[in-house]
């Protein structure tokens, strides 16, 4: 119910309910609900955190932002401690497993949790460069782990769900994109993510009945994917140190939101806007009537304003009734960079 809550925006309730959680599995002696409980706590501070920055709000939940980055940082540390006895314990017992491999995926995700975290608040941190600097070594044990699991899981037997890998990459890929927006590096390697998120989908597409298309079709999938890729070549256009550069990005964006907008007979309104604003950004630079097949960029232009302006509409719709701090919660809670755990 905590993580319904939380991915409904409902911030409040999530953080009452986890709390609860937290303190009931203390009393228990329950070790792996605790490091659950914290993880997902330490993700609600990281929202908690990004909703009071957006807002320009002073508190939230009764809580200063001084004191969301002080608790963040405890769940985190209390999330990662209980993973690593955890992990220890099935290497002690089992050695090198399945087992072994499921609890190391769970502490490569709560490794990055907290990157993500600290690295977001680190402007507020009391110790901003300490913060960077346990970020970035948080993103680089997670980045191992991954790969370790990755590179034994097919020798061990280790499938999981079949959607988890895609989500997962997914999930990286939306961490690192943010982080880059915030000036860090791409330490990661964002063209190999996407590179292999995209075999995953193509993979799975083979495969009927695929865990993957559970609750969304294929092209749907797809455009959450080129969602991201959109927005990584609008990123690296925006950083580009040359015209060439940020011509040729603003290019291959373009490409992938027109895969999109013609072949895919529905559209995620998010991404239809993504796709929209990529092929805006093409048209403005140096596309040229001829390129148009006679059209007029200016009149191209304003038409595709005026479809993206009517999509933000219907999609402000759905936020119509809420308060600021209730839409932008529930728009920061579903962001997908972080991983949330269940009991």
């Amino acid at each position: 119910f905590a993580t319904a809550a939380f991915f409904s925006g409902e911030i409040s309730k999530a953080y009452a309910m986890l709390t609860e959680a937290l303190d009931l599995f203390t009393k228990l002696g329950n070790e792996k609900a605790i490091g659950i409980a914290c993880n997902n706590l330490g993700n609600t501070m990281l929202t908690m955190y990004r909703t009071m920055k957006k807002t320009g709000a002073p508190t939230l939940c009764g809580m200063t932002r001084e004191v969301v980055i002080e608790k963040g940082c405890h769940y985190f540390s209390q999330a990662i401690a209980a993973g690593e006895t955890a992990i220890d314990r099935v290497n002690t017992e089992e050695g090198f497993s399945v087992n072994y491999l499921i609890f190391m995926q769970q502490l490569s995700n709560r490794y990055f949790n907290r990157a993500i975290f600290l690295l977001t608040v680190r402007e507020d941190h009391p110790s901003p460069e300490d913060a960077k600097t346990q970020g970035l070594m948080d993103l680089s044990t997670s980045k191992d782990m991954d790969r370790e699991v990755v590179d034994n899981g097919d020798h061990e037997g280790f499938k999981g769900e079949k959607d988890v890998h895609f989500e997962l990459l997914l999930s990286r890929a939306k961490g690192m994109l943010l982080l880059i927006r915030q000036g860090y590096n791409d330490d990661w390697g964002l063209e190999e993510l996407f590179a292999d998120a995209r075999k995953e989908l193509i993979s799975a597409q083979m495969e009927p009945g695929h865990t993957l298309f559970r609750d969304m079709e294929p092209a749907g999938q797809m455009q959450r994917l080129d969602y991201a890729l959109i927005e990584y070549y609008r990123l690296l256009a925006e950083k580009a140190d040359t015209e060439e550069k940020a011509h040729n990005a603003h290019e291959m964006a373009a490409r992938v939101a027109i895969r999109m907008l013609v072949e895919d007979d529905f559209l995620i309104g998010e991404a239809a806007i993504m796709a929209l604003k990529a092929v805006i950004d093409s048209v403005q630079h140096r596309v040229t009537a001829q390129e148009l097949g006679g059209d007029d960029p200016s009149d191209v232009k304003s038409e595709l304003f005026r479809y993206r302006h009517r999509i933000g509409e219907a999609l402000s719709l759905q936020y119509s009734k809420n308060d600021m701090i209730a839409r932008e919660t529930f728009l920061l809670s579903n962001m997908g960079d972080v991983s949330m755990e269940c009991f």
